[in-house]
């Protein structure tokens, strides 16, 4: 490994909550050619399990899921001691961003440009203001 890389320890995690395979494989492709570690899990039950033994940076979360959507996921995520403060970025296709509710650090409508999703996903881990980031992209 070469002197300054970043080691798995040293990069940030984030957690691709999605149903749809291929957009969930593809979300992780591009924070992984980002330098992010990221996860994947194609369920709110799943996701849940992640946050309390990965304990990630932010959270991805898509609101239209079977079984247990993003409204859902996100309330029992805060019910979690590791997921209270983790910040979520949610994701919709169906969903407003005036719809969505508390609790969210930002709005993606789908379907979102990639290096959009990038700038948002930037700003939240580096704490940098987002101004209007609940907004459709």
């Amino acid at each position: 490994m070469a002197e300054g890389a970043p080691t798995a320890m040293d990069k940030r995690t984030v957690l691709v909550v999605d149903d749809e395979p291929s957009i969930r494989d593809l979300i992780v492709v591009v924070l992984e050619e980002e330098g992010y570690r990221a996860l994947a899990a194609g369920s709110g039950v799943f996701a849940l399990h992640l946050v309390a033994t990965e304990q990630p940076d932010l959270v991805l979360l898509d609101m239209m899921m079977p079984q247990m959507d993003g409204r859902e996921t996100l309330r029992r995520l805060r019910q979690l001691p590791e997921g209270q403060t983790t910040p979520v970025v949610v994701m919709s296709a169906a969903v407003t961003a005036a719809n969505v509710g508390d609790g969210v650090a930002a709005f993606i409508g789908k379907p979102f440009d990639l290096g959009a999703l990038l700038e948002t996903i930037a700003g939240i881990l580096d704490g940098r203001s987002l101004g209007d980031s609940i907004a459709e992209s």
